[in-house]
């Protein structure tokens, strides 16, 4: 009997029972069981590919089960669409945000259900009225008044909760909600998500983060490969068992040696950036990474980063400074020069720029090394040649495909990021620049992919590792580099590096 066996019919706000969600003959999920009970944060957990998404894409209606029901207030419902859900309180939070851009906060949070008054015009002081309610509420404070896409990220994540009360939800999902915010801020948010429990909320919290499904959950139900292996009460788990529940099997640790960092391969010296729409822009930076070394960027959204990473591989142009790569200034080169230079390029999006998802899984692996003279002559690919490495390259990654000339979009998101990863450490680049690693990569990824950066670490390879992921940048980085505002406010070393310090780096705060 799991704990959810033990919940009793009249406490379930939000459930399933058997649902079975099938697409031809891939069953996405197979006969799912889970209750969340009324006034309680329960976590939803699982790998890339469990059926997560799916599940949620049900109990908000976008999607209909092929087998069993949805359950609300104990009882069984269909859902015709996201808004009959939302009729039944259910409301979710995305992890890209759904407000519009152009609008203040508090136009954002009034729309498409705005107070009206006298001639038909949008009655403003009622809306700030019940917008200051909820900020009380909730606990939080909000200047109204910003445009969406000057509001520091935290804030509009607040505001899309608001948003949903706003329009009388009293269940949440939440998607991945921490994914983006520094440490002050995930505590602030989760403060606010216990306050929404203390007031008869219901929460469904699907994350990855095992730290803090403990540190807020009541209940916890493990998804993998479609199916429910266990529910049970947060206090009754750890960290070692969920992630053995979510994968099947215990994790090794990624292993590596000390650092033993030699010349600098990557220069950046006094890299300036123009800010954009909502960004911060570079001011005047100064960065170096060695060989044998990572290096890690740490930030929040917004600081930096995307110029950063713009400028470095060419896809954007720094408005002063330089940048070199072995000495070489390839400031002035396009991407495939800086390529040939010696410089591996990991997107942060994998959908739309680190790969072609309607090519095949083999040209996929292959694209950017296509004219290395091993795999063509005379403007002629080695078909031959090039379906060996692939298969050899495919298996060196354990990207698991039913046949290499299938699309990527064939592949699961955790595979797809295998292939890029394979693609841009053949060849044995200079230095590697990895922005957002392992976004949207379930445990078992997440783990094999770090030991790949290490490795290429360990044999004399430059990391410049870009990530919003604070326990990845601890676990790997030999030192970590914090912008705010496009400026570097701090450096922590590897063996020094604390969360509430990096935090308080994040945040403005300079390095003590």
């Amino acid at each position: 009997m799991t704990g959810q066996d033990k919940v009793p019919a009249s406490d379930i706000r939000l459930g399933a029972r058997g649902v079975t969600r099938r697409f031809g003959r891939l069953v996405a999920n197979d006969a799912i069981d889970f209750s969340a009970r009324r006034g309680t944060i329960h976590a939803i957990v699982g790998g890339n590919g469990a059926g997560k998404s799916t599940l949620m894409r049900i109990l908000q209606g976008m999607d209909q089960p092929s087998e069993g029901t949805v359950v609300v207030n104990s009882e069984p419902v269909s859902f015709a669409g996201p808004a009959d859900a939302f009729e039944h309180g259910i409301g979710m939070v995305h992890q890209e945000f759904m407000l519009v851009p152009g609008l203040t906060l508090l136009e954002n949070l009034i729309l498409a259900k705005e107070p009206v008054g006298g001639l038909g015009r949008i009655d403003r002081d009622t809306a700030l009225a019940e917008a200051r309610r909820l900020e009380k509420l909730a606990g939080v404070t909000v200047d109204w008044d910003v445009p969406e896409e000057e509001a520091p990220v935290h804030l509009r994540q607040i505001v899309e909760i608001l948003r949903l009360l706003y329009r009388g939800a009293d269940v949440l999902i939440l998607d991945e909600p921490t994914a983006v915010l520094a440490p002050a801020q995930v505590r602030e948010l989760i403060t606010l998500l216990k306050k929404l429990r203390e007031e008869g909320r219901t929460i469904l919290f699907i994350s990855h983060k095992l730290d803090e499904v403990l540190a807020l959950a009541n209940d916890i139900t493990v998804i993998r490969t479609g199916k429910v292996v266990a529910s049970l009460p947060a206090s009754e788990a750890d960290k070692g068992k969920l992630a053995e529940l979510m994968i099947g099997e215990i994790l090794a640790r990624p292993s590596a040696r000390e650092s033993a960092a030699g010349k600098p391969v990557l220069e950046l010296s006094g890299i300036s950036a123009r800010p954009g729409r909502g960004t911060a822009g570079l001011d005047a930076l100064d960065l170096t990474v060695r060989a044998g070394e990572i290096v890690g960027i740490a930030g929040v959204a917004g600081n930096g980063q995307d110029e950063l990473s713009g400028i470095v591989t060419g896809l954007r142009q720094a408005s002063a400074g330089a940048i070199r790569i072995d000495g070489l200034d390839i400031s002035s080169l396009p991407l495939s020069a800086r390529r040939l230079a010696g410089l591996a390029y990991l997107s942060p999006d994998r959908a739309h720029e680190g790969l072609c998802l309607v090519a095949p899984i083999a040209e996929n692996a292959i694209a950017g090394h296509h004219r290395r003279p091993e795999f063509s002559s005379s403007g002629f690919l080695k078909r031959r040649a090039i379906a060996t490495h692939v298969e050899t390259m495919l298996d060196r990654f354990g990207v698991k495909r039913s046949s290499s000339q299938l699309p990527a979009s064939s592949l699961s998101g955790g595979n797809q990021q295998r292939v890029a990863v394979g693609r841009e450490l053949d060849g044995n680049p200079k230095v590697l620049l990895a922005c957002q690693p392992t976004r949207g990569v379930d445990i078992r990824g997440i783990a094999f992919i770090h030991q790949c950066l290490l490795d290429f670490r360990d044999k004399g390879g430059a990391v410049l590792l870009i990530s919003e992921e604070l326990d990845e940048l601890i676990t790997l980085s030999d030192r970590i580099v914090v912008l705010y505002g496009g400026k570097a406010t701090g450096e922590v070393s590897r063996g020094s590096a604390r969360i509430d310090e990096i935090g308080r780096l994040m945040l403005g705060g300079l390095a003590a």
